[in-house]
């Protein structure tokens, strides 16, 4: 029975486990059940939120790849999910909160750089992201789109005065940008792309975390 002091989204990882080892040797898939359960219950504690439980999960890894390397024959495939565990599974879903600071992230630099700061607070304050998942959403990229404008300007604002003059019969020019071209492309097309990207990445990651808490919910308690 799973302890009552395990975090759902914890105990919903071992229903997926126990789900995925189905088909080993009884006692063995038993054992790594216990395994498993002991082990979150020494690393999560009582009051973990879900972002510090799902880092710790992630830690784990898959319950399919926990199971594959138990398999005694290799190439022993798991059996698929079968259509009513299919249908019955929620689709994802993602808080207001999710939403609104993925758009600031992405839009809000506009706003002088303030409606970033306030998606960024709302990233780090969510419950829905890990650690890693808030990193990546806050160095990738800073400002968001509007690091691009920033970009596609910065030649014209640091560049000097093109003066040209003759030295000795042969024409001679200084200053202009002093940015080569090349990278100047590749900066700027870094910039617009990597926001669109962070933005997918972390919508996708709290689905991840709206389809765990509802398993979590759904799943009946499993001796």
């Amino acid at each position: 029975m799973t302890p009552p002091t395990l975090h759902p989204l914890a105990a919903a990882y071992l229903a997926r486990l126990r789900t995925a080892s189905r088909d080993l040797p009884s006692p063995r898939r038993d054992e790594l059940v216990a395994e498993i359960e002991d082990h979150l219950a020494a690393v999560i504690p009582p009051d973990a939120t879900d972002a510090q439980v799902l880092t710790e999960l992630d830690r784990l890894g898959e319950p399919a790849e926990i199971v594959e390397a138990e398999r005694p024959e290799p190439g022993w495939a798991t059996p698929a999910p079968t259509l009513a565990a299919t249908a019955a599974e929620p689709p994802p879903r993602r808080g207001a909160q999710e939403w609104v600071a993925i758009v600031l992230l992405l839009i809000g630099g506009f706003a002088w750089g303030v409606g970033w700061f306030i998606g960024a607070l709302m990233l780090w304050t969510s419950r829905a992201w890990t650690l890693r998942d808030k990193l990546i959403g806050t160095l990738i990229i800073p400002g968001g789109l509007a690091l691009t404008w920033l970009v596609l300007f910065a030649p014209w604002v640091i560049s000097t005065p093109r003066k040209c003059g003759s030295v000795d019969g042969h024409e001679t020019c200084t200053g202009g940008m002093s940015i080569n071209h090349t990278l100047f492309v590749v900066l700027l097309v870094a910039s617009f792309i990597a926001p669109f990207v962070t933005a997918t990445y972390l919508a996708i990651r709290a689905g991840r975390t709206e389809r765990a808490g509802r398993t979590a919910t759904a799943a009946p308690a499993t001796n």
